[in-house]
């Protein structure tokens, strides 16, 4: 914390009676979180971090130190035994990323652990309520199982794909266990079934990674699921990304390793594993399309004549089933899912059913989403009938369809009880044209999902305006539909590919809008997978063959994706963590440099050529052929450079390297002056062809020498006011960074602007066009996309003002800055940080403009309020700034009052 605030703080005087309100401090401690999760099973983290929030919201509450008992047992635990850890009483006010310092950690072992905290009077407070968290295996010598899967039959030709196969085993226990874990590596999508119940409630299960690099298992607490005498173990295996031609695959269709591990009482231990001795049969289900981006993700093909009852249960006699296959896939690293599940966290109604021409119906869900479509058949269905399911995000238009080749097959068998559904595969879709049914269906047959990986939402807004409130709402929709597995996709119809440049733009509407520390994290590993010996990164992670078009913005996320980590969460390790990929990349970039300028270069095999080196991408003038234009291409390609050394000196200062600290800040020094000399007219005062985003940028990098500085700020806002009429000119970066260098300049007013027009471009425009999740352009394209919904921050940081102090990082100091804009009377805004609630709400009403604030409990702020006079009860302003008046305020709710203006 810097003197001023340190200062400013001290100075700050509560209220006689609000020092007397002070509850004890018995105020609960809530949101426990191992490694950002709650309750995770099977971790494999040696040194797990763990964080707790204090549910208070008493002016001044802060901890001043705590004490974590971690236990090998609930009954340890309700002992106040750490019998794993007893930190003892130790005095700090962090309550955040705070590492596990007990005995090692060894796989399968469960712990137990509670906090408490002494606040800022030394009053202890009760024990938080339990919390748990479980170890995975952590080593290779921990896995005592075989991959298997269905073999290919000899009269089938390779590459050809195969029905998705059921694998089960029945085995004997000598009583019930007091402890079961069952442990999942599958390649591919897996349900896992015991006694014929699904275990769980995850879907697309597990998370997405690069084969050839990194598998992903997840453990699951199964004690409940068996029982004393004969059990059954049962494994449906999907497609997902296990396609031939994708990095890691060997065979044409998915394959698993599983075990179970299981603890008696009495200590005697049993366990579990696939083998050859474990049954397999074909499923009903077999893929549709290639699996691949670009061409085909296709669906599933359901047979329900070859539906088997009971095939996961004990009672099943299996002896005319198959042995399973061995396989012996590439050697990867097994790593454990440290990031949510997919599941169902919301479901969809239809709004309307069409048939035209007869016997073809057209369902309209209401609204874009992605997930599953279902519909139940009436129970006269008869057998034998192919029932076909297209689905596209826009509504037909003549014979045209825009479908990406998304589609199911189903065919029926006689009688009730069937539903037609996805298992292993997914779709973004507002509409399904459905051909082949015996008659129509009713609303009431159909239902939607959405389906996502399960992170929490984190804020709120609400305004005046509708319009601010749609867009608001639409960005956040739209992101949800872009998070299946872990990790965020430029489209869910197309393409399904993690693109760094989409997501890099896109990190901070995630971030101000949901939990999203465990999915980044994840991620993370999937862009450190991706990198190649010589440091180049692919654009997309995973990386996978049919990767997209991109340039050194894509790339770059590798830097910018930690550093938000750390900014959001005060995530330190994922900057050590990461720091070395850092350095390989930017090396790298810089054999693409001549003259200390980064030129256009074809990375990771990309062809053709003209989808590298991209610049600004779907500019709504140019659109994509925008992206393209040689020197507005490199210029801000090299903006993104200078933007990530920039940022790589600021993490070798976190880091304390301060010699890498001096050698980015004077190679940024240095491209920043060569980039204003090749790319500025002295004469118009712009850099390149004068747009939005090449203003703005340099500006944001402060790359711009102070004699130009203001002119370049008129030459912007004349951009955006005049010459085209307040609107944007920008496409998927430039959008972002426009954004970011208003709102650090606090020109919150020209944000406005652009998000109040309803004709092209704006995003109220493609509301008013129907829009319920936002475009891949400003004209359309994929109508749920990555690219244009960076605008979801700016309610949060802008309007609310909620905005990160970068020297106090995961808001243990955060500013307040609302912006009172346009003809909006009233804003309110939430965000729930890694620390607790934090408000800004806001009203225009008689004459007065009324701020009320929320600061969590261990932390500080610092607010702006625009007027030079405001006041609050039993506190002091450090100062004016700018015509608005500056308090330093602890934790708590307040009011500020001034008279307005304007």
């Amino acid at each position: 914390m810097n003197q001023r605030l340190a200062g400013a703080l001290a100075a700050v005087t509560l209220a006689g009676a609000t020092v007397a309100a002070f509850a004890q401090a018995g105020a609960p401690l809530e949101n426990l979180r191992c490694e950002y999760l709650v309750n995770p099973l099977g971790i494999d983290v040696e040194k797990p971090r763990l964080s707790w929030v204090i549910a208070s919201r008493t002016r001044g509450r802060t901890q001043s130190a705590y004490h974590i008992l971690v236990a090998s047992t609930e009954e340890n635990l309700q002992k106040n035994r750490g019998d794993l850890w007893d930190s003892g009483k130790v005095d700090s006010t962090q309550f955040t990323q705070m590492v596990y310092g007990g005995r090692p950690l060894v796989s399968g072992m469960r712990c137990h652990w509670k906090v408490r905290y002494w606040d800022e009077a030394s009053r202890v407070s009760s024990w938080s309520n339990p919390a748990m968290w479980s170890v995975g295996l952590l080593h290779d010598s921990d896995w005592h199982s075989a991959w298997i899967g269905a073999g290919r039959p000899a009269d089938v030709a390779e590459g050809t794909p195969l029905p998705f196969p059921w694998l089960r085993k029945t085995f004997t226990l000598r009583r019930k266990p007091r402890e079961a874990t069952a442990y999942v590596n599958a390649l591919g999508y897996y349900e896992l079934y015991i006694n014929g119940k699904k275990v769980d409630d995850h879907v697309l299960s597990p998370a997405v990674s690069d084969y050839s690099k990194r598998t992903i298992y997840v453990t699951h607490d199964v004690t409940n699921y068996l029982v004393e005498g004969t059990n059954c173990v049962a494994l449906w295996l999907g497609r997902g990304w296990y396609v031939r031609g994708h990095p890691g695959v060997s065979h044409d269709g998915p394959i698993v390793r599983a075990q179970i591990d299981v603890s008696l009482s009495g200590g005697t231990t049993d366990r579990i594993g696939t083998g050859t001795t474990w049954k397999v049969r074909s499923s009903p289900i077999t893929p549709v399309g290639t699996g691949k981006a670009f061409g085909d993700y296709g669906g599933e093909h359901y047979d329900a004549r070859l539906e088997l009852e009971n095939w996961n249960s004990d009672g099943l006699n299996d002896s005319d089933w198959a042995q399973a296959a061995a396989f012996n896939p590439p050697r990867a690293i097994a790593a454990a899912q440290m990031v949510q599940p997919n599941r169902i966290v919301q479901d969809i109604e239809p709004v309307g059913i069409t048939e035209d021409p007869p016997g073809d119906y057209l369902i309209d869900m209401g609204r874009n989403f992605v997930g599953w479509f279902e519909l139940r058949l009436p129970p006269g269905t008869v057998g034998d009938r192919n029932v076909r399911l297209e689905y596209a995000d826009t509504k037909p238009s003549g014979n045209r369809f825009m479908t990406f080749n998304q589609r199911d097959e189903y065919v029926t068998r006689a009688g009730a009880g069937q539903i037609i559904r996805s298992r292993f595969n997914y779709h973004g879709f507002q509409f399904v044209h459905i051909t082949g049914l015996q008659q129509q269906p009713s609303l009431t047959d159909i239902k939607g999902y959405l389906i996502r990986t399960d992170y929490r939402p984190a804020s709120n807004f609400e305004s005046s305006s509708d319009l601010l409130n749609r867009i608001y709402r639409t960005a956040a929709w739209t992101y949800q539909n872009l998070t299946i597995g872990g990790y965020v996709v430029d489209c869910p119809t197309r393409e399904r590919l993690g693109y760094g440049g989409d997501a890099g733009t896109s990190i901070e509407t995630a971030m101000f809008n949901f939990d999203t520390s465990a999915l980044y994290t994840k991620w993370a590993a999937n862009w450190r997978d991706a990198q190649a010996p010589n440091g180049d990164l692919p654009y997309t992670a995973p990386a996978y063959p049919e990767q997209g078009g991109g340039g050194p913005m894509w790339s770059g996320f590798t830097v910018t994706l930690p550093w938000h980590l750390y900014l959001q969460y005060g995530d330190r390790r994922i900057l050590d963590t990461s720091y070395a990929n850092i350095q390989k990349w930017l090396s790298f970039l810089e054999t693409k440099t001549a003259e200390g300028i980064l030129e256009p270069y074809v990375s990771y095999g990309i062809t053709p050529p003209l989808w590298n080196f991209l610049g600004d991408w779907v500019t709504p003038r140019r659109n994509q052929a925008g992206s393209r234009d040689p020197q507005a291409a490199k210029f801000i390609n090299n903006c993104h450079y200078l933007y990530q050394l920039q940022i790589a000196g600021k993490i070798a200062k976190v880091l304390g390297r301060k010699e890498d600290q001096a050698l980015y800040g004077n190679k940024a020094a240095a491209l920043a002056r060569a980039l204003h000399q090749r790319f500025f007219d002295a004469g118009k005062r712009v850099y390149v062809n004068g747009e939005q985003a090449y203003q703005a940028f340099p500006l944001l990098l402060h790359m711009v020498p102070p004699e130009f500085r203001e002119a370049v700020i008129k030459n912007l806002e004349e951009a955006i006011l005049v010459r085209n009429e307040g609107h944007v000119d920008s496409g998927m970066h430039g959008t972002y960074f426009l954004l970011k260098e208003l709102m650090q300049a606090d020109r919150n007013d020209l944000i406005y602007t652009v998000t109040s027009k309803t004709d092209y471009p704006s995003w109220g425009n493609m509301l008013q066009q129907g829009a319920t999740t936002f475009w891949e352009s400003w004209t359309g394209g994929s109508h749920i996309h990555d690219t244009l919904i960076s605008i979801g921050s700016w309610f949060i940081q802008g309007i609310g003002g909620i905005r990160i102090d970068e020297e106090s990082p995961g808001f243990s100091h955060f500013f307040i800055q609302p912006a009172i804009v346009g003809d909006l009377t009233f804003a309110r805004t939430r965000y729930e940080s890694v620390r607790g609630t934090i408000e800004s709400n806001w009203r225009r009403e008689s004459g007065k403009l009324y701020v009320d604030v929320t600061v969590p409990a261990g932390t500080t702020a610092t607010v702006y309020i625009p007027s030079s006079t405001a006041k609050s009860s039993g506190i002091r302003p450090t100062g004016v700034e700018n015509g608005k008046t500056v308090f330093v305020i602890k934790s708590g709710q307040y009011q500020f009052v001034s008279e307005l203006t304007h």
